[in-house]
């Protein structure tokens, strides 16, 4: 909210607008703070974020004395941030150690080995077919050995694909439902993100998310799914998340909630994901 504020009114565009209106949604609650903990505590001096909110990045770039570059698929996105840290940084000198630059998670412009520690929050559950294999193989890339990789995503007792029946990330809307987001579960996780060998589990965290369908399901009773009500909501998406998302097990998930993991990268340089 005080990067919005400090955006709006010298040229931050709608991004500084954004930030005032829906800072967080209801899963980063939970999901920015732990990751940010996990990367400070890796102590890195070269970060990848890959694709997730720039906030984070933001704040690890002002935080900690490492380089951070933060992509992202889309190239509106990055000028948006851009645009945004321009009217609030004009010197560079609060963001000097941030980059933004657009680049694909399936086939990252970043050489072997390239980064002491990579984030990606909520990202890789989005890539369509196979790409969360792939992308899962270029972060062991261009990870160092020993490297560390904080990621978080969907998870329950069993795994789903969410479709969604308006336009999304690219794609139109046509009578299909498209793919939105996959839900991970134990077997899917293994056979999906870590299958290879390449990372080994350091530490998980798990979080509920009853409280929020529940609060969904309401909801829709009376309005169409296809409406994005949260953006309605705005601020209020920070305090539902803030009391609905509960601690859990990861080893007895409920039906849905998010999985965080901190992965090191195999000392082996050939194990891929």
């Amino acid at each position: 909210m005080r990067l919005g504020a400090r955006g709006v009114g010298r040229g931050g565009g709608p991004e500084a607008r954004a930030r005032i209106w829906m800072p967080l949604d209801v899963d980063r609650v939970a999901e920015l703070p732990w990751a940010a903990r996990q990367v400070v505590q890796a102590r890195p001096e070269r970060v990848l974020d890959v694709a997730g909110p720039k906030l984070l990045p933001c704040w690890l770039a002002e935080h900690i004395p490492a380089r951070v570059l933060a992509t992202d698929l889309w190239d509106e996105e990055i000028a948006r941030w851009q645009t945004l840290l321009r009217a609030v940084d004009p010197t560079g000198q609060r963001f000097a150690r941030l980059t933004l630059e657009t680049a694909d998670a399936t086939a990252l412009p970043y050489p072997d080995g390239g980064f002491d520690s990579a984030v990606s929050v909520s990202v890789i559950e989005h890539i369509r077919g196979n790409g969360d294999t792939t992308a899962m193989g270029e972060l062991a890339r261009v990870l160092r050995p020993g490297g560390t990789l904080v990621l978080t995503f969907p998870y329950g007792a069993e795994p789903a694909d969410v479709t969604v029946e308006h336009d999304i990330y690219g794609q139109s809307y046509e009578g299909t439902p498209l793919f939105f987001q996959r839900r991970y579960a134990r077997d899917t996780l293994a056979n999906r993100l870590l299958v290879g060998g390449a990372f080994e589990i350091v530490e998980r965290a798990y979080w509920n998310k009853h409280a929020v369908q529940s609060a969904q399901a309401r909801l829709h009773r009376i309005t169409p799914a296809r409406w994005e009500l949260g953006r309605a909501l705005g601020p209020l998406l920070s305090v539902i998340g803030s009391r609905a998302l509960t601690p859990g097990s990861p080893d007895h998930p409920g039906n849905d909630g998010v999985l965080g993991l901190v992965l090191r990268r195999s000392e082996v340089r050939g194990s891929r994901s």
